[in-house]
Formats: structure tokens, C-alpha cells, sequence
């Protein structure tokens, strides 16, 4: 097999179980539309910010969905918003690296909730959001080398890397900025839209009324 069969076949088996593992959650009606609006909102903000170039707070609001909702729903989010965004940006063989990159940042996210307890400590999950967009950068580098052809060597890969590096580093601090100017208000709303959705009504329990004996009447 090529490298490119290669990479491609890997690629499409890693999005298909990702989407395979979303769907198996059977997420609700709110869910679906929750994780719809926050892929469109990454794809929105990576829109906007287009000018700057790998400045973007697209990987900040995937991994803090992931963190909020979950592996599934962030994964789907990082998917979603890679897969729409590039509907404005132009599609490519650049496209499946990005869902791929954007959706494990999602699932770091999830991850993160873990150990932290949800708790989100401030400057440790703003490193965490910085080593995502180096890991981001290093992913999406490798379509450079899949869209040359041919088999690449160690030298073209670290020279593909070291040209992304500027851009990569941009990318990480922004997203450090991003998280510290909107990181833990966001999560607010995403833990406060969270908690209604898990709301579960029930019928209030029936008391049964007992009747009284009627009082015989004075002789």
C-alpha cells in the first residue's frame, strides 16, 4: 500500500469509530442540537479570526466541550466544526487531519474533566490548551507530506514540521489567550446548559385519601 492508501485508510477508520462511538451514546434531541451548535460556533470562530493566521479559538472551544460534555459529543464537536469550517476555507486532503486533530482534542478534553475533577484550574488547563495546538500543528503538518506523493523520508517529515513550527507556536498561544480571556466563563454556560439537560421529570407520587367516618348524629 501507498503512503497515501495508508494514511487515508487510518484516517477514515479512526472518524468512522469516533462518529460509531457518538452514536452509540444515543444522544438526545438537546444533545444533538447542543454538539450542532458548538461544531458550528468552533467553525465560526475559526471564520473570523481568519486574518490571523493559526490564531483561532476553535481548539479552546472543542477541548472545553469535550471537557463539559464528554468524549463522544467532543469528539463530534472537533469533527463537526474541521468538516464545516473548510466548507468557507476549501476542502482537501488537509481536511480529514483536521477533523481527526480537532476531535482527539475533544477527547483530551473529556479526558481532562477526569483528572481534574472538574474542576478546571486556570493556568495548568491553558498549558494543556498550548501543547494541543502544537499537537494540532504536528498532525495537520503530515497532509503536507501526503498531498507531495511518494513515500516521505525523516528529513522531508522534519523539514515539513520545522516550516509549520511559526505558525504552530502561534496557534498554541492563541489559544492560550483565547482560554484565559473566555476559557472558564464558557465552561459556566456549558455546565449550566449540561445540568438542564439532564433534568428528569417525574410524576409527583398520589397520596390516597382516606375518607373519614361520618359522625353519627346527636341522639
Amino acid at each position: 500500500m501507498t503512503w497515501q492508501l495508508t494514511t487515508f485508510t487510518i484516517l477514515g477508520l479512526v472518524l468512522a469509530a469516533g462518529f460509531t462511538w457518538y452514536e452509540r451514546t444515543h444522544p438526545s434531541s438537546k444533545v444533538l442540537a447542543m454538539v450542532a451548535t458548538l461544531a458550528a460556533l468552533a467553525a465560526l470562530g475559526r471564520i473570523a479570526f481568519a486574518p490571523l493566521p493559526n490564531v483561532k479559538p476553535t481548539t479552546d472551544i472543542v477541548l472545553l466541550s469535550g471537557y463539559v460534555l464528554g468524549g463522544a459529543p467532543g469528539f463530534a464537536v472537533g469533527a463537526l466544526g474541521g468538516l464545516s469550517s473548510n466548507l468557507v476555507f476549501g476542502q482537501g486532503p488537509w481536511t480529514p487531519w483536521q477533523m481527526a486533530a480537532w476531535g482527539l482534542v475533544g477527547i483530551i478534553g473529556a479526558g481532562w474533566a477526569r483528572v481534574t475533577r472538574r474542576r478546571l484550574p486556570r493556568w495548568s488547563t491553558a498549558v494543556l490548551c498550548a501543547l494541543c495546538g502544537l499537537m494540532f500543528g504536528a498532525l495537520t503538518n503530515l497532509s503536507t507530506l501526503t498531498a507531495a506523493g511518494g513515500t516521505p523520508s525523516l528529513t522531508q517529515w522534519g523539514a515539513v514540521e520545522a516550516a509549520g513550527l511559526p505558525f504552530d507556536i502561534a496557534h498554541a498561544v492563541g489559544n492560550v489567550v483565547f482560554f484565559l480571556a473566555f476559557g472558564p466563563a464558557f465552561v459556566r454556560v456549558l455546565q449550566r446548559y449540561r445540568a438542564r439537560l439532564e433534568v428528569r421529570w417525574t410524576d409527583a407520587p398520589t397520596t390516597p385519601v382516606i375518607p373519614t367516618p361520618l359522625e353519627s348524629p346527636p341522639a
